[in-house]
């Protein structure tokens, strides 16, 4: 493996943005762009970055502003500018040019996880050409406390976007995330069924997962959420590109699935014939990570970049 630590300033003029070019030893197939969730960071995808890596893909990954190295440099956590919808979009589509500058042969794969998955979303969406396919895991659909529970007018409403949000709207934003796991679930149960991946979540120095977050990042996530769950987004994509989408059916972020088969469906009625989804079971948010389950859901994954590779 060769490995290229590459840096840029973020669209909110104020981060470093700290990513990470993976190659693999053998001539590649393809890219892979690696997006990770909230309140974690790049290097926590690591065993499957290494799976990938054998499989013949170049994987690209960075700290999105306020997350992981990023945010460790800069010491600003859980805030990612004005505008921080389109920070994070535009700080990806940065690093997508930088490794397609090093690769511009090689078909391009987006994987998306989670907050992530809004991100990938985001960046495709009228932008879907130079893209070979879209990996939507943990996908973020259907979530209740977004939809049913926050106070949006008092949020767009509150008058200092650098102000820590209120846990009022926190709390109502991740409302009911633990309720199905049982008395004594603790407030990260819904990351994994599998208690070592919860405690090394929990412990990983550089995830944030629970920090304060600024007014104006909820506002984004939210806005992002907005955008890329709204029914224009769909229309936005081309209708060949081949979609995977992975979730489990005890995961929050999904609506326990439906939110992963609702973006499916509706992606096949606005005439994107090529839609994979897999929902497993008794698992939760983490699919790519749950010891029982992590290596069908990488085989998942080459198997369906292989396909992308295959057809252009």
């Amino acid at each position: 493996m060769a490995l290229r630590e590459v840096e840029f300033t973020s669209s909110n003029g104020r981060d470093t943005i700290y990513g990470w070019i993976y190659e693999p030893v053998r001539p590649a197939r393809g890219i892979i762009q690696l997006v990770h969730g909230l309140g974690e960071h790049s290097r926590r995808y690591l065993r499957l970055i290494t799976e990938l890596l054998d499989a013949g893909f170049v994987v690209a990954a960075d700290d999105h502003a306020g997350h992981g190295k990023t945010a460790m440099t800069s010491g600003v956590w859980a805030d990612a500018g004005h505008g921080a919808d389109r920070v994070v979009v535009d700080d990806e589509r940065t690093l997508r040019d930088a490794v397609r500058e090093l690769h511009p042969e090689l078909p391009y794969i987006v994987f998306g996880h989670s907050w992530g998955s809004m991100i990938a979303r985001g960046l495709v969406g009228g932008d879907s050409d130079p893209v070979a396919g879209l990996i939507l895991c943990g996908i973020a659909a259907g979530i209740g406390g977004i939809e049913h529970v926050l106070d949006r007018e008092a949020l767009a409403a509150e008058p200092d976007p650098e102000a820590p949000a209120g846990e009022t709207y926190v709390v109502s934003v991740f409302d009911g995330f633990i309720s199905r796991y049982g008395p004594g679930a603790g407030p990260t149960a819904w990351v994994a069924r599998d208690p070592e991946v919860v405690a090394d979540h929990a412990i990983d120095p550089l995830n944030n997962f629970g920090a304060p977050m600024s007014v104006r990042f909820l506002q984004g996530f939210v806005d992002l959420y907005d955008e890329v769950n709204a029914e224009d987004w769909y229309p936005s994509v081309r209708a060949d590109l081949p979609v995977l989408i992975l979730a489990g059916d005890a995961d929050p972020v999904t609506n326990y699935g439906e939110g992963a088969y609702h973006v499916a469906n509706r992606l096949i009625e606005t005439g994107h014939p090529d839609v994979r989804t897999r929902v497993y079971s008794g698992f939760r948010h983490e699919v790519h990570n749950e010891p029982e389950i992590r290596d069908d859901v990488a085989g998942e994954i080459i198997a369906f970049a292989d396909r992308c590779v295959d057809a252009g």
